[in-house]
């Protein structure tokens, strides 16, 4: 009796033993390069000792796996050998042989035995080190790390194999792990339980904003307020307090010349408003930013610089608008109003569920107000998307179809379309039989 209870004692030992190296393995795999990094700094040496075994991957999984299959075999077979010869007797009054009773007690006791391991063993110790894997690796690093540097010689040759077998399969021994993906990070936000809506709404609006230019958040040039560089300040001063504005880009000949920028308060000032002061001698430098620059960096060029206003370059190196501090913010956490920004509905639904838009909304907004998605093509806006499809000017009055819907053009002003109207196309007509 003792000695069963001695051989169900060492199975019970290897068991754990196997425990922890798969506790210890699923910890470390399962840190994320960021959380290393951080245990790194904040954790002193244990800290530093995780984030070397995060770092080298194939040092850890060769010590854990010796661990995992040394404890697991020795559990399994010394276990087996031992107890089935005690469960043995106990089955022969069952009607069973010497013999039978042998094996049916050793395979009684593999299958006890494989069971016990498979749950305490390997599912619960990966369970708790996937919900803790922080604690997991802190606590069970050094013990690996120690392990890894006795066992030098073992580790080599298996690391060695294991990196003639994967070359051998087409895969690479130094790549490391696969980098997290935009969708996977999106997702991660979008289901953690810790972060709110508006929380969750300001993430997805960045991350949309990194996949954006400044060409689809610019204000045109065709809708912007320059101020002529001759002009005298007292003139400008009265322009500029008519508009909404705190900022105004200088121009000389041509929108395409634009040498500066005003402020509204430099117009205004008492010790030039009275004297013959032309507004170019006034202007500040302005930003020029290609029209293709991603919006996050065009954001950190400004911020950087301590900018509010720049202008913005097309291929041809003339102006294709300007954008400002605000816009680019506005993408990332909605409208920002003042008292003087002017309240103006871009959208305007109808009961029959027509919709009337601005001609200049862009393809992600015109996507958002409406449901239906513009096809890709050279323009940004809906008016762009109308003149490459008719192929000339937009006039009022002119239809395009898509996705079953019909876009109007209502009103025109110059050359840019400025209001169209989307419904729903009515279906084909069916010709009756006769």
């Amino acid at each position: 009796m003792n000695g069963s209870l001695s051989s169900i004692g060492l199975v019970v030992l290897f068991v754990l033993i196997g425990s922890v190296f798969v506790a210890a393995e699923t910890a470390l795999v399962s840190l994320r390069d960021s959380q290393a990094r951080s245990l790194a700094i904040n954790r002193g040496r244990r800290g530093r000792i995780v984030a070397g075994l995060n770092q080298d991957p194939n040092r850890f999984l060769a010590s854990v796996q010796v661990g995992v299959t040394l404890s697991g075999f020795l559990s399994a077979a010394f276990g087996a050998a031992t107890l089935a010869d005690d469960l043995a007797p106990y089955l022969e009054p069952l009607g069973l042989s010497t013999s039978a009773s042998e094996t049916a007690a050793l395979i009684a006791m593999t299958l006890v035995i494989s069971y016990v391991s498979l749950v305490f063993g390997e599912l619960v110790p990966k369970r708790l080190a996937l919900q803790r894997a922080e604690s997991f690796a802190l606590s069970l690093g050094p013990l690996i790390d120690r392990m890894s540097r006795l066992s030098r010689p073992v580790i080599w040759l298996l690391s060695l194999s294991t990196n003639l077998v994967v070359r051998l399969l087409g895969g690479n021994p130094e790549a490391k792990r696969e980098q997290m993906s935009d969708e996977e990070l999106r997702e991660i936000v979008g289901s953690h339980s810790a972060l709110g809506d508006e929380e969750r709404q300001i993430l997805e609006d960045v991350f949309q904003a990194g996949d954006r230019q400044i060409r689809e958040v610019m204000v045109p040039r065709t809708e912007v307020d320059f101020l002529d560089a001759s002009a005298p300040v007292h003139q400008a001063s009265r322009q500029a307090i008519s508009q909404p504005h705190s900022r105004y880009p200088v121009i000389r000949a041509s929108a395409d010349d634009v040498i500066g920028f005003v402020h509204v308060r430099d117009l205004l000032d008492p010790d030039v408003v009275d004297r013959s002061v032309r507004v170019g001698e006034m202007a500040r430098d302005i930003l020029t930013l290609p029209w293709t620059r991603p919006l996050l960096s065009a954001l950190t060029d400004m911020r950087r610089e301590g900018i509010h206003l720049a202008v913005v370059a097309d291929e041809y190196g003339g102006t294709a608008g300007i954008v400002t501090m605000e816009d680019l913010v506005e993408e990332l956490v909605g409208d920002i109003r003042d008292e003087y920004d002017v309240e103006e509905s871009e959208t305007t639904r109808h009961l029959s569920g027509d919709v009337e838009v601005d001609g200049l909304l862009n393809r992600d907004d015109f996507e958002d107000e409406t449901g239906i998605e513009l096809p890709e093509g050279p323009y940004e806006t809906v008016a762009g998307y109308l003149m490459s499809q008719l192929g000339r000017i937009p006039r009022p009055g002119d239809v395009v179809e898509l996705e079953g819907h019909r876009i109007t053009v209502l009103t025109v002003e110059g050359r840019r379309v400025s209001r169209v109207r989307v419904t729903v196309a009515p279906p084909p007509a069916v010709a009756e039989p006769v």
